[in-house]
């Protein structure tokens, strides 16, 4: 514990507060001689705060190969977390409602022989935010803005553009629904016989899969020869794909114990997508959140294995092609998630084996300040410049990889579909493909086209103050 520093020689009248002198003074009958403008410098002083952390908080440890570990805090007010560093935790670990701000920097001072001036608001204002302290500011002139800015036209196209390019629908109880179906059936697949059945079907099914596609056994974008059914397909598959990789997070969770906040549909840019929210595996082991970021991916690639598998058991199955297309998007979709070069499932399980958060702005950042100057001055690489240079300049390469195959499925694949359907040789596929796009396209080129004219809107009104006297 730290020794609050109190003088009482000079607390005085600021100390005991306005009101208490008031009240003194009106019952002892006698002239009121408060010094109005020192109290109020007593009460605006911010040294004299003594924050208090609330109750219920829990704390999790995460140890680091590379250092001080690091702390997550999780509040009681749902889907509120914050990481910590252990400097700032011990600050936290003394914000008991007894200790005023000016305590705290001594403390600190005396433990780290430094002032920790930015980092004490820094850290007060994250907590504030994170619902992680008792002090509750009323914002008045934020409150009444909000009230305003409701009635004006511009506020309510932002809001309704905001909905139409990302809007949750979440399922109550999410946490129930898999924690009951984890302890009927889900803990299975996380048994060693899975652990096996996973190491065997993956290769054989992956391996099938690149046999029927390099051979052009089926086709990939038509269905009973229509390039509109087999859009419909693909998209169905699409959803089924999110759903077995959604569900394969929220078991993992499960499996270490740890809740699943939320969950439900997700309209995104015009589509829909299940979703499922795993911060709380912040608060788990690295080997935990590894897992759960990989159970998303290995999941839609047991669903790939099972269609592939299944084509090859029953070769005269009439539904040979439709199983080929589903597996088709679990397996690119697996691969997209696992990609580390991409901010996806890959890339958390690289930054938690690497221990270096932020991964892909830092690898970015360094290329871009850094990485020139270090080569001029020949400066030697440490480790975490190292895993940088080399992140950032993979992410390049990756990029221009993809446009490669962005450009060579457009001309092998896309080209073909897009010349049948303008053909109107098959009207269902037009109708089917048309409606397609509406239904995708309306809510994405409505949503940022109110973005562009607000955008529009806010640049002009700077041009006009800006030429303004």
């Amino acid at each position: 514990m730290i020794t609050p520093l109190r003088d009482q020689d000079q607390r005085g009248e600021s100390d005991r507060g306005l009101w208490t002198s008031l009240e003194q003074a009106v019952g002892q009958d006698r002239p009121i001689t408060v010094d109005l403008w020192q109290s109020l410098k007593g009460r605006l002083d911010f040294s004299q705060k003594k924050p208090r952390r609330i109750a219920g908080v829990e704390v999790a440890f995460q140890p680091s190969s590379q250092g001080e570990g690091t702390y997550v805090l999780k509040s009681p007010v749902p889907n509120s977390y914050l990481k910590l560093d252990a400097r700032d935790y011990f600050l936290w670990e003394q914000m008991d409602g007894e200790h005023s701000i000016r305590d705290l920097a001594v403390a600190y001072f005396t433990k780290y022989g430094a002032f920790p001036f930015e980092r004490l608001m820094r850290l007060l204002a994250q907590l504030k935010a994170s619902c992680l302290l008792e002090e509750k500011l009323l914002d008045v002139f934020g409150a009444a803005t909000a009230h305003f800015n409701a009635r004006r036209l511009a506020y309510r196209l932002q809001r309704f553009a905001e909905t139409a390019t990302q809007k949750e629908f979440s399922l109550k109880n999410a946490d129930a629904f898999f924690d009951a179906l984890f302890k009927r059936a889900g803990w299975l697949f996380f048994t060693r016989p899975a652990r096996f059945l996973y190491a065997v079907l993956t290769p054989a099914g992956l391996a099938l899969f690149l046999w029927l596609l390099l051979g052009g056994a089926y086709p990939l974008f038509s269905s009973a020869g229509s390039y509109g059914l087999g859009l419909l397909v693909l998209m169905l598959a699409n959803y089924v794909m999110i759903f077995f990789h959604e569900c394969g997070h929220a078991l993992a969770i499960k499996n270490y114990g740890r809740h699943v906040p939320k969950a439900g549909i997700l309209l995104y840019f015009g589509g829909l997508a299940p979703f499922v929210d795993a911060t709380d595996t912040w608060m788990a082991p690295k080997r935990a959140r590894i897992v759960v970021s990989f159970a998303g991916p290995l999941a839609t690639i047991l669903f790939g294995n099972l269609m592939a598998l299944s084509i090859a058991l029953y070769s005269a199955f009439s539904l040979n092609p439709v199983l080929f297309q589903v597996a088709f998007v679990c397996y690119f979709g697996a691969f997209m998630n696992l990609l580390p070069l991409l901010e996806c499932d890959g890339y958390f399980v690289l930054m938690d084996l690497l221990e270096i958060p932020m991964l892909r702005k830092k690898a970015l950042a360094f290329l871009k300040e850094s990485v020139v100057d270090k080569l001029k001055a020949r400066s030697p690489f440490n480790r975490e410049e190292k895993i940088l240079a080399s992140f950032g300049l993979l992410s390049a390469v990756s990029t221009g990889l993809i446009v490669v195959f962005a450009v060579y499925m457009w001309q092998s694949r896309v080209m073909a579909m897009l010349g049948e359907l303008a053909s109107g040789r098959d009207p269902l596929s037009t109708v089917l493909a048309g409606g397609l796009m509406i239904l995708v396209g309306a809510p994405l080129v409505l949503g940022l086209g109110i973005r562009g004219l607000l955008l529009a809107g806010n640049l002009a009104d700077r041009a006009r103050r800006m030429v303004s006297p």
